[in-house]
């Protein structure tokens, strides 16, 4: 018996897709709206603190605009169309997704220069320990997603 799990790279088209829409954006779309309230408080409460990202609530909630209007499109054009073997609508092209990709990555580039890496200084409370958590564990999520799509599941359906 083969104890083994197929690499991800590996998986069948539908597991995949599953994977992104069910898992990935689903989980993304309701930790953003979380973060963005801690950034907030943290920069309320702790505003005279010069180890406080200036701009932190920005970012987050940019971040969070981006990505649910994103996972809204490519869901729509995109995805659910591969669900059905169909190509990706010529509207919204995979190069227009993967153009929006890098924005993305650009955005969670910029969150972990401002965070230094998500790393908390000593004097931080929890909220603050646990929002530069969850930051690190979502950049690493998207990141991870994005690869999936972009050098994965995409390429099964440019022709």
């Amino acid at each position: 018996m083969n104890n083994q799990q197929t690499p991800i790279e590996e998986l069948d088209t539908d597991v995949l897709l599953e994977l992104i829409l069910q898992g990935y954006d689903v989980g993304h779309l309701q930790q953003l709206p979380k973060l963005h309230r801690l950034a907030r408080k943290i920069e309320a409460v702790h505003r005279a603190n010069p180890d406080v990202p200036k701009g932190i609530t920005l970012a987050v909630k940019k971040l969070e605009h981006t990505l649910t209007d994103h996972i809204e499109k490519e869901n729509t054009y995109v995805l659910k169309r591969m669900e059905h073997d169909q190509p990706p609508s010529p509207d919204t092209p995979i190069a227009q997704m993967n153009e929006e990709h890098s924005l993305i990555k650009r955005q969670l580039k910029k969150l972990r220069l401002m965070t230094r890496n998500y790393q908390a200084p000593d004097s931080a409370c929890r909220s603050w320990q646990r929002f530069y958590r969850e930051l690190k564990a979502l950049d690493f999520s998207v990141s991870e997603q994005i690869y999936l799509e972009r050098d994965v599941l995409f390429p099964r359906f440019q022709f």
